[in-house]
């Protein structure tokens, strides 16, 4: 008779079609015990593949490589079964805090349709839209929905799907990914005393930083910011007068040269990693949302595109002809779009408060592949007053020898970056 981990079903294979790197995740679920943290999941397989320079800014280039690297991976790793959840891109998603007046539920769609096409300028019937209710606020005397939505071009989507077809994978989902890296963390958040902590995720990427608020597993706040890793990077090049690839890997190197990254730990709850930053949160009354003058009934500046091009951003280094030595371990380096990225972090937790200026925010906890710069993390928790974490959405799991094997994936080191693979392998199947 079978034991064990053979009565669960496998998870869909998880594809996140990142601007920096493919990654392909599937694991077996442990049974769910209320109130509990139940049994860890189990790693089937781990896979990733860094994109191609070339391929980073030319879509066509991009998904063609995309169509490829799924073949590869499905055929070198232990990957079970043809079914497939996808992540939508985040340089590929909008994502948008609105209000509107309280309506029957069946009409919020035709509301948030004419939002978007009214103040943003957007066709909803070329949009997969997806929406979530947060609650009620009161806008200059009356009440008022407040809706998070989520859209993302029908042509963007179908393009995905059509890569994973491609590969005779069935897909069975797709998500966005401030969604994914809720998910990723929900087991945490299961008792009812749960739903009353606050937790501000802060996933830096390549191209993209997704930050989400959660009350619980609840996400209640999300924002994409066009400041991220790549950015970082070319003030680098321009500071140190090489190409963006080659500060990339300088940048790289010197988080590896400094020990930044934690050792993974499978010990129950090591997900949430080593402290970043002890300070309490301060930010947690409507006086304090409203120093620097920032008008808190408007939602945070629209910051985010949605296209196929990995989006780019003007050098924001100046034109210095003196150059300088640059300690790439030290934030200084890359000042000013990491000034950038803080100030729009301000201005999502601003925001945040005003919806629930009862409900401060306990923690931050860092996610993606540039929360291995430590000194970075430590200067935004610092600048945002709030006490900070490291995550690793992949310690939990119970690894195998077979999983392990050349699939790109250094399983002993923390992984921060595979918040979305995680949470999509969680995620329900909606196809």
């Amino acid at each position: 008779m079978a034991l064990g981990w053979s009565k669960s079903r496998p998870s869909p294979i998880a594809v996140d079609f990142g601007a920096d790197s493919l990654k392909m995740l599937q694991v077996l679920p442990g049974p769910a015990r209320k109130h509990t943290l139940g049994d860890p999941p189990q790693l089937i397989a781990a896979a990733s593949v860094q994109v191609p320079e070339d391929a980073r800014s030319k879509p066509t280039d991009r998904y063609a490589f995309f169509a490829e690297a799924v073949k590869e991976l499905l055929t070198a790793q232990p990957f079970k079964g043809k079914r497939a959840i996808l992540a939508i891109p985040a340089y590929q998603t909008l994502v948008q805090h609105l209000q509107i007046a309280r309506v029957d539920r069946e009409d919020f769609e035709a509301q948030i349709g004419l939002y978007l096409r009214q103040r943003l300028n957007i066709d909803p019937s070329r949009m997969v839209i997806r929406h979530y209710d947060v609650g009620t606020v009161v806008r200059e005397g009356s009440s008022k929905q407040e809706i998070l939505c989520m859209a993302a071009s029908r042509e963007a989507v179908m393009r995905h799907i059509e890569i994973a077809h491609r590969s005779k994978l069935d897909v069975v989902g797709m998500h966005c990914e401030p969604q994914c890296v809720v998910k990723a963390f929900e087991y945490h958040y299961r008792r009812e005393a749960d739903k009353q902590r606050v937790t501000c995720f802060v996933d830096i990427g390549a191209a993209t930083t997704k930050v989400v608020i959660a009350h619980g597993s609840e996400m209640v706040f999300a924002k994409v910011i066009h400041a991220a890793g790549d950015h970082f990077s070319r003030q680098v090049a321009k500071s140190m007068d090489v190409s963006l690839a080659e500060a990339r890997v300088a940048r790289i190197n010197a988080a590896s040269q400094a020990g930044e990254g934690p050792k993974a730990d499978a010990a129950e709850g090591a997900d949430i990693a080593q402290p970043v930053a002890e300070e309490p949160a301060t930010l947690s009354s409507p006086e304090a949302a409203t120093a620097g003058g920032v008008a808190l009934a408007k939602a945070p500046a629209k910051s985010v595109r949605v296209t196929d091009a990995v989006p780019t951003t003007a050098d924001p280094a100046g034109d210095e002809s003196d150059r300088k030595p640059v300690n790439l371990r030290s934030p200084t380096s890359i000042s000013e779009p990491l000034d950038c990225l803080i100030d729009e972090l301000r201005l999502c937790v601003r925001y945040y408060q005003t919806i629930f200026p009862d409900r401060a925010i306990e923690k931050v906890i860092f996610l993606g592949g540039e929360s291995s710069h430590l000194a970075v993390c430590q200067k935004i928790a610092r600048d945002l007053r709030l006490g900070a974490q490291l995550g690793d959405p992949l310690a939990r799991l119970v690894k195998t020898r077979q999983a392990n094997a050349d699939g790109g994936v250094d399983l002993e080191q923390s992984q921060p970056g595979w918040a979305v693979p995680m949470g999509l392998c969680l995620s329900d199947a909606n196809l």
